[in-house]
């Protein structure tokens, strides 16, 4: 996993790239006073005035909130924009103080509720961020983040309750995944804090957008991490933004300045200035086969593999058997040689070579999986690590 990481990566200093030497001040005072704010607990929400007040305890269907229906009665981000910063949410610089002024402000309130919403992400050595977007639980996240379809995963919130989730479906092509919460509320009547839904497509070049994550993982001493920063360009299904992003914050949420989600945290460029999103629209136009767990796609340079190839059917007689094994692959790491007869992969019974292959392509490079061998009629077990074709 080389230039362009996803999940795990080398940290690297965050900070804010701006345009101007007035514009990065500002803004560095504003995501030092965001990191260090603590937002209202999980039976609040903050209003822009900076009041406390209660939820409501609506809880909005799956339709409703993946499809047309973006502002959930319950949502907890979305602050109204002043009409003089709506220049600046379309891409224009700040004229003056003024501007300046009213752009930390708004920054400010939202640095109250957005982390409210996101949460941190984990299953075995993996781990990364999510965004709560409905009260009955639902996370949007990476699709690399997520692993595969049927996974359970802990969810940490901002207030460092841990709750247990699975995964749901997953678009690789574009790194979009969806988990589930399936530990019940403890007060029913009380959705999960969730976010407001907006579209990247409503935003220009120049955009001033917010990043929210647990880059290190979910930390005690620390609130869920803000950076601000602008869209510098849309390239196909993918937001580039100069917001920076590092380990861990994989997966979480990039909202606008009304605190309206716009996309999900997928890739971290070369570049500080080069981190790439998924645009929220993603999420809406495969809702439905998200929701059914449908998997399909794979990540570019992101594709498992573990290096072995099947014998024919005629050949092969109803079972699982190789045929080659590729040299410094996966599978010759692990120890499997031609002739071994794949009998389980991960737990699950294998009969077919197509079988095998498609359990390899549900998992996620770097997995660590069990698999059950006959080798001249002796049955053997070999721990493998999934690698990446690319």
């Amino acid at each position: 996993m080389i230039a362009r990481k996803y999940g795990d990566c080398p940290s690297r200093l965050i900070a804010t790239c701006l345009n101007t030497r007035l514009i990065a001040l500002l803004s560095f005072v504003s995501i030092l006073f965001l990191t260090l704010s603590k937002g209202p607990g999980l039976g609040q929400e903050q209003s822009a005035d900076g009041l406390s007040r209660s939820r409501t305890s609506a809880k909005p269907a799956v339709a409703s909130y993946f499809s047309t229906v973006l502002d959930s009665p319950s949502a907890t981000t979305k602050i109204p924009l002043p009409d003089a910063l709506k220049s600046l949410a379309l891409g224009a610089d700040p004229r003056d103080k003024n501007e300046l002024v009213l752009l930390q402000k708004q920054q400010s309130s939202l640095s109250k509720l957005l982390p409210l919403v996101t949460v941190n992400l984990q299953h075995g050595n993996t781990q990364g961020s999510g965004v709560i977007v409905s009260g009955d639980g639902y996370i949007l996240t990476a699709a690399h983040v997520a692993g595969k379809a049927s996974q359970k995963i802990q969810i940490t919130l901002h207030d460092g309750t841990r709750l247990e989730g699975e995964s749901l479906g997953l678009n690789r092509n574009e790194d979009a995944g969806v988990v589930k919460i399936t530990t019940p509320p403890s007060d029913p009547n009380q959705p999960w804090p969730h976010a407001s839904l907006g579209r990247s497509s409503d935003l220009r070049n120049g955009s001033w957008v917010i990043a929210v994550g647990h880059p290190g993982g979910w930390q005690s001493d620390r609130p869920a991490v803000i950076r601000v920063g602008r869209i510098l360009k849309m390239i196909d299904s993918t937001m580039v933004t100069d917001c920076p992003l590092i380990g861990g914050d994989s997966g979480g949420p990039l909202f606008d300045l009304e605190g309206k989600l716009i996309g999900i945290h997928s890739r971290i460029g070369v570049d500080v200035e080069e981190n790439m999103h998924v645009p929220v629209e993603v999420f809406y136009n495969n809702h439905e086969r998200l929701i059914s767990r449908e998997v399909w796609g794979a990540l570019p340079g992101f594709q498992p593999f573990i290096g072995v190839a099947g014998a024919r059917e005629e050949v092969s007689n109803g079972r699982c058997l190789i045929q080659e094994v590729g040299r410094d692959t996966p599978a010759f790491r692990a120890g499997m040689k031609p002739g071994d007869v794949v009998l389980k992969f991960d737990g699950n019974e294998i009969t077919k070579f197509q079988q095998l292959k498609d359990a390899v392509d549900s998992m996620v490079p770097g997995d660590s999986v069990m698999v059950e061998i006959e080798r001249d009629s002796k049955k053997m077990r070999l721990r493998l690590i999934i690698g990446s074709k690319n």
